[in-house]
């Protein structure tokens, strides 16, 4: 029971703040001045709503603090030069660069200088006799070079110099006496080492800059990548801000002619030749083309934050379009010899060809770290005088019973080559799907325009017949407001299709790896 009236409690409490927070919200609605609630359209107080909207504080499209003016051309360099997604493929390919020459280093030559004294005593108990002493001092100089065979040369120069003072006991007196010696050496070497099985192969020792030089063609590969996509959603952004100005056009010169609609619907109406619906007809249509005015105006800021954002320019910059021009240069259909090109040129494909091929070279290297040990050696010290002289010459043999992680490592490489040739089969159909897809846009654009030109001249020859029959009295100007609600619509359409022609033509550039 405790529990339960716990349980009961806590319900009550959040019950008890959750109609807090309803009376709260009820309340601010309500409470906000200059606003009103909403609810059926029909019973909604108009002149309310007018009055609110004349008394609210618009502020409008916010201050141009800076403005600058592209043409398409200008806008590609500065997005190329500018494009944040570019700038981090850019310094993953400068990475990958420094990655070789780090490489490269192993075969760069290795200085190593050693020395060193050391000194013994040994005291006697005999006071005729001096303590005994043992003095070393050496010094070696020796250059190291890694080879690309697997193995090594090392050569070098020595000195060496040994003092001792030793107690010597004659066997035929019995006499015992210090007996000082100095000994010098100094002469040249050199030593070389082979591996012949495992590690003895040109690929194993030059695998990490091998490795090395397929991650800096990956990078570039990505960053040819980067760059064509870049260019296409750079030119196709700076087509949409280009359609959103005409567009503004386009309801600009609707309004001019509901402007003179108007004039004339007033004019017949005073001359009792029209009804008033005539006149309340063609202030409808001004004011269906106001709001798309405010919507195209806000079309036209969104663009350019789109511009902005592929260019890589700061936010409160204004961007200016300069070639206010929609190119439209027909295509001839040619999808074999761009599907050909995509698979020759796409840097995806030199992409994954790249990793193919540092995939077989890991399979190589693990197929090789599966064979046993077996290395040769042999040096040769001849003195400084040439009369004196050490050699040696050896071999060595070793075996892993059972090879349990070579053998792992060469599978799991086998198993990254395998993957590696599926994403080069998957980037291939990719490839040619996305040029197929294209290329039906292309088509359907080409379609699509034919249609909407018709459209245009159809209801461009409406507008005007519906225009003369209403100023004759013939009509009323229900057919001139359709015809030019019809105009929009389709100029605004053909607009667009210009448009989707153009994108489509510039990202079929990006699609075949290069320009057309």
């Amino acid at each position: 029971m405790r529990g339960l009236g716990v349980s009961r409690a806590a319900l009550l409490s959040v019950l008890a703040a959750w109609t807090f927070l309803l009376a709260l919200d009820a309340g601010s609605g309500l409470a906000e001045e200059g606003g009103l609630e909403v609810g059926a359209i029909s019973d909604l107080d108009l002149e309310a709503v007018r009055r609110i909207l004349d008394a609210s504080d618009d502020a409008g499209a916010p201050a141009i603090r800076e403005r600058r003016a592209f043409s398409l051309e200008e806008a590609v360099r500065v997005s190329l030069e500018n494009n944040l997604g570019l700038r981090v493929v850019a310094l993953d390919v400068e990475a990958s660069e420094f990655g070789i020459k780090g490489a490269r280093s192993k075969f760069y030559p290795a200085l190593g200088i050693d020395g060193g004294a050391r000194e013994t005593k040994r005291a006697q108990s005999d006071p005729n006799l001096q303590d005994e002493f043992t003095q070393n001092q050496d010094l070696r100089l020796r250059i190291n070079q890694q080879v690309p065979t697997g193995g090594s040369v090392s050569l070098g120069v020595g000195y060496s110099r040994a003092f001792k003072n030793e107690v010597n006991e004659d066997l035929e007196s019995g006499i015992s006496r210090n007996l000082e010696s100095v000994s010098e050496l100094g002469g040249l070497g050199i030593e070389i080492r082979q591996p012949l099985l495992r590690g003895g192969r040109i690929f194993v020792a030059r695998r990490r800059i091998l490795d090395a030089e397929y991650d800096t063609a990956i990078s570039r590969a990505k960053l040819r990548a980067e760059v064509l996509n870049v260019t296409a959603e750079t030119k196709s952004a700076y087509y949409r801000v280009v359609q959103a100005l005409r567009q503004i056009e386009v309801i600009q010169q609707a309004l001019g002619r509901d402007a003179e609609l108007i004039r004339a619907s007033d004019a017949l109406f005073e001359a009792g030749r029209v009804s008033k619906v005539d006149v309340y007809s063609a202030q409808i249509s001004r004011s269906n083309n106001q709001a798309r005015l405010a919507t195209a105006g806000a079309e036209l800021e969104i663009v350019q934050n789109r511009l902005r954002k592929v260019i890589g320019l700061p936010a409160q910059l204004q961007v200016d379009t300069t070639d206010l021009m929609i190119p439209f240069r027909p295509l001839k259909i040619e999808l074999d010899r761009w599907i050909e090109r995509a698979l020759e040129s796409r840097p995806e494909m030199s992409l994954t060809r790249s990793q193919i091929e540092k995939a077989d070279l890991a399979v190589r290297v693990s197929k090789n770290a599966t064979l046993p040990t077996l290395d040769i050696r042999g040096g040769f010290e001849p003195g400084f005088d040439w009369k004196s002289w050490n050699w040696n010459a050896g071999v060595g043999f070793g075996y892993s019973i059972g090879s349990v992680g070579a053998k792992s490592a060469l599978g799991q490489a086998r198993a990254r080559r395998a993957q590696a040739r599926q994403e080069y089969v998957r980037a291939k159909r990719d490839i040619e799907l996305e040029v197929r897809d294209v290329e039906i846009r292309l088509r359907e654009g080409v379609e699509r325009l034919k249609s909407l030109i018709s459209q245009v001249e159809s209801s461009r020859a409406k507008g005007e017949i519906a225009r003369g029959r209403f100023e004759m009295g013939l009509a009323s100007n229900f057919d001139v407001t359709d015809a030019d609600a019809e105009l929009v619509r389709s100029e605004s359409m053909l607009l667009e299709a210009l448009v989707d022609y153009a994108s489509n033509r510039a990202l079929l550039e990006a699609r075949i790896g290069g320009l057309l």
